[in-house]
């Protein structure tokens, strides 16, 4: 018999989650079939498949899809974003009526939708951004890749002067480079500590985090929901919850790279045994299998 396939929807580009986990299905073995503009359900054998994943993609414009009433497999919708794309999340549940929603953070908006919701959150894309180069032979100190948008990241912006204030002299800093896939993990490989820093109202669990870890970066981080739940601080990652306290623990570990090359060496093996998007993707094999 033929093995059967999972249907994803979405609009794809070559830096989405949706597409990590795309490629993360395939490397485990499933066969997948993607439509990225459209998709008419009277016209798809369902038999073929055991479900279908819809996934948001902000860059892109939404996927279409006609006779979605036709659909008798599981359907699931992948949320990436919170309150900035409630709105349209919210519209988008109505269009794909999802059995089940997946939120890769922002669990307080559960309530907004009408279908259950379970935690599923983004992962180490382990064949881009991997890399287990010694710290002391990485040639930039501190690295912060991210918009500084004044209107949502005013804390970042600080974050950044105050960096720059303290250790423009002492170390070589590597700020707000808009690069991407292939460049930015290659800019976090060169790098000894990368600094995430959310939003000031909205505090999410982001991709950077899983980036600068699995690229074998120390990763200095404000606090998030549900991060606690996947890595602990001191051992996989480290916590500041204030600029002096960032300051401080940059110089620290910048002095005791020993120390901070444990910590980095721990994050990245355990994203590698416990959270790449291969673990993701077996995760939500069994949620459908369970169904």
């Amino acid at each position: 018999m033929e093995q059967k396939k999972l249907l994803m929807c979405y609009g794809k580009t070559s830096f989405t989650p949706g597409r990590y986990l795309e490629d993360a299905f395939r490397n485990i073995g499933l066969k997948v079939d993607t439509y990225t503009s459209f998709i008419d359900f009277s016209k798809i054998p369902l038999e073929e498949y055991i479900a279908v994943l819809f996934v948001e993609s902000p860059s892109m414009p939404p996927v279409r899809v006609k006779q979605i009433n036709l659909v008798d497999i599981p359907k699931m919708f992948w949320i990436h974003h919170g309150e900035n794309r409630l709105t349209t999340n919210k519209a988008l549940v109505h269009r794909y009526q999802p059995d089940l929603i997946l939120m890769a953070h922002s669990l307080h908006l559960a309530k907004h939708f009408p279908a259950p919701v379970k935690f599923f959150p983004f992962a180490m894309a382990k064949d881009i951004f991997n890399d287990d180069t010694l710290l002391q032979n990485r040639p930039v100190d501190i690295t912060s890749v991210g918009t500084l948008d004044p209107v949502l990241y005013q804390k970042r912006i600080r974050a950044v002067q105050k960096m720059k204030e303290a250790f423009h002299e002492t170390y070589r800093l590597s700020f707000h480079k808009r690069v991407f896939l292939h460049d930015l993990a290659k800019t976090y490989g060169e790098s000894k500590l990368v600094v995430n820093h959310a939003a000031d109202t909205i505090k999410s669990l982001n991709m950077r985090i899983f980036e600068g870890i699995g690229c074998g970066s120390l990763m200095l981080t404000d606090k998030v929901p549900k991060l606690d739940t996947l890595l602990e601080d001191g051992k996989h990652f480290v916590l500041f919850d204030s600029h002096q306290d960032l300051l401080e623990k940059i110089e620290y570990y910048l002095t005791h790279v020993d120390e901070a090359q444990i910590i980095a060496s721990s994050g990245y093996h355990h994203l590698l045994n416990h959270h790449t998007y291969e673990h993701r993707a077996k995760m939500l094999l069994n949620w459908i299998e369970t169904e």
